[in-house]
């Protein structure tokens, strides 16, 4: 369902330029869910920003369903693949009524019954019509990254991108979005990309793991394999050392990577 093929990502030009993604290449098969794990700054959020068509200077390959991605992209595909952002607030139109929110994306894509569709999404994410007509601020952190969802999950499409969709949140709501997206994955059939500096979040997700240092992948894992520590690369098990918890004498010993 998703191909990438040493994409590179540069913002800036000439001496001045940061790399911010450096020849990533990987696949996710459809209905699977991929993660992609690193510290802040490691380019994982860009890859999916590059995915949705939010960043212009890129080269390389990407490819949805077997189609090649350009920099400017149609309605169908902008439909075959939406995004999820980390803050659920920021990414709702504070002005705008959820109702407002839901109905958009329906509209520009000239889709049918649009009233029905917007009760359906908001059922389906767990709230219900009587909150159709509220502000993103008459709504909790977990009630507005439900919304993110179902405007995402409203245009029907095969590819979600999740940016830390619950890093925003209290741990309890986290464990409830995260079981709504497991879910919903199931229910539509859909392919997750998600990236997340959180290990445990990851693996409750994913089946499969990338690990990105600096712009680049520099490991591949599965699930079980994070989760039991068997991992190779020493930056990685470094990362999976500081997901235990706080240790005092590993923390002494973690080092810089280039």
């Amino acid at each position: 369902m998703i191909e990438v093929r040493d994409l590179n990502i540069l913002f800036g030009h000439g001496k001045s330029a940061i790399h911010a993604v450096r020849d990533a290449t990987f696949t996710v098969a459809e209905g699977d869910s991929y993660g992609i794990v690193g510290e802040s700054g490691s380019g994982k959020s860009t890859i999916l920003r590059g995915l949705a068509g939010l960043v212009d200077d890129w080269s390389g390959e990407m490819l949805i369903q077997g189609q090649s991605l350009s920099q400017r992209r149609d309605k169908a595909g902008r439909k075959l693949l939406q995004m999820v952002f980390q803050d659920p607030y920021g990414s709702l139109h504070p002005r705008r009524t959820v109702n407002d929110t839901l109905k958009e994306p329906l509209v520009i894509h000239g889709f049918d019954k649009v009233e029905d569709r917007v009760v359906d999404a908001l059922n389906e994410v767990g709230l219900g019509p009587q909150f159709r007509f509220r502000f993103p601020h008459q709504l909790s952190g977990g009630q507005r990254q439900r919304i993110a969802i179902a405007r995402a999950l409203i245009l029907e499409p095969r590819v979600v991108l999740l940016d830390e969709p619950t890093s925003a949140l209290d741990v309890s709501v986290q464990a409830e979005i995260l079981n709504l997206l497991v879910r919903l994955r199931a229910s539509h059939g859909l392919t997750y990309l998600m990236v997340s500096h959180d290990l445990a979040v990851v693996g409750h997700l994913c089946q499969r793991i990338a690990v990105m240092n600096r712009g680049a992948i520099i490991e591949e894992m599965t699930d079980e394999q994070m989760r039991s520590g068997e991992v190779q690369h020493a930056y990685t098990k470094q990362l999976w050392v500081a997901s235990q918890g706080y240790d005092l004498d590993a923390l002494s010993k973690f080092m810089e990577f280039e």
